[in-house]
């Protein structure tokens, strides 16, 4: 373990004390069964790994154990690192046995600990992260298993009726909490920027239109004022050809749809690159 790993246990080992770690009870209703209970977790992006035995009979959570799989669920962008809740590592454990997946397989979780700012900062680009997540508690995990599809660990989850779960097929992971048994459907999440030129193209379409309307309205409206203060009340002496056929058809401008599509192009947010 380096250096800056082994500074984040130093910090952590206070904040597990205070957190409980050691004494926090398994969830109600759990199928786990009265032997240890080890987990392999694994940060798919870096590939860093914790294996440890997290809970003994007679002893209960391991601090030092527990700490370790806080270190992996650290946040990515700050570092910081909270207590993970024990009753969420008992749910993964749980569910990777319920889908008989071996004990050596490696739980990946790509989200775990996320500090207020970088939940803020998901939360303006994703419409998948909610303002007060659980990832922000520690009690929340976004995870797969190698081999596993997505669905039947959803359907496991269901089938369990505790904590949050939703799956998220876009990228191929499900989510957990330790929250309220609920689930919901979670958006695509993919990128806005087609829609975004879309509508800006739209908008730039009509307002070359209109101006073009305009333009050609306005030029034969001045020629024929221009005509009739020649000779006030009395016909010219060339007779006005008659208006193209399509010119007749033109529509009067409209200042005020200039104006709109105008302002709609303004306001066109910028893009940016959608985050997971």
């Amino acid at each position: 373990m380096t250096g800056r790993a082994l500074g984040m246990l130093a910090v952590l080992t206070v904040a597990t004390q205070l957190g409980g770690c050691a004494t926090t009870p398994p969830l109600e209703g759990a199928k786990l069964d009265g032997e240890p209970r080890s987990v392999i977790l694994q940060h798919p992006a870096s590939g860093e790994t914790a294996s440890v035995t997290y809970w003994r009979p007679g002893d209960g959570y391991d601090p030092a154990a527990m700490r370790q799989l806080a270190v992996l669920f650290r946040d990515r962008r700050s570092d910081e690192v909270i207590p993970v809740d024990p009753a969420l590592i008992d749910m993964l454990v749980e569910l990777r046995q319920r889908v008989g997946a071996p004990p050596e397989s490696p739980i990946r979780i790509t989200s775990g600990y996320r500090s207020s700012i970088t939940n803020a900062s998901l939360a303006r680009t994703n419409p998948n992260v909610a303002e007060n997540s659980y990832h922000m508690r520690g009690q929340a995990a976004d995870f797969s298993i190698a081999g596993i599809p997505p669905s039947r660990l959803a359907e496991e989850a269901a089938a369990m009726q505790r904590g949050g779960y939703a799956m998220y097929a876009h990228t191929g992971h499900v989510h957990v909490d330790t929250g309220p048994f609920r689930t919901w459907t979670p958006k695509t999440g993919e990128p806005r920027a087609p829609q975004i030129l879309e509508a800006q193209a739209r908008a730039r379409t009509r307002i070359q239109a209109l101006a073009l309307a305009q333009k050609t309205t306005g030029t034969k409206g001045r020629v024929q004022v221009a005509d009739a203060a020649a000779k006030p009340g009395k016909p010219s002496a060339k007779p006005a050809k008659a208006p193209a056929k399509s010119a007749a058809k033109a529509p009067s401008p409209d200042l005020s749809r200039v104006r709109v599509a105008l302002a709609q192009v303004k306001e066109m947010p910028v893009q940016k690159t959608a985050k997971r």
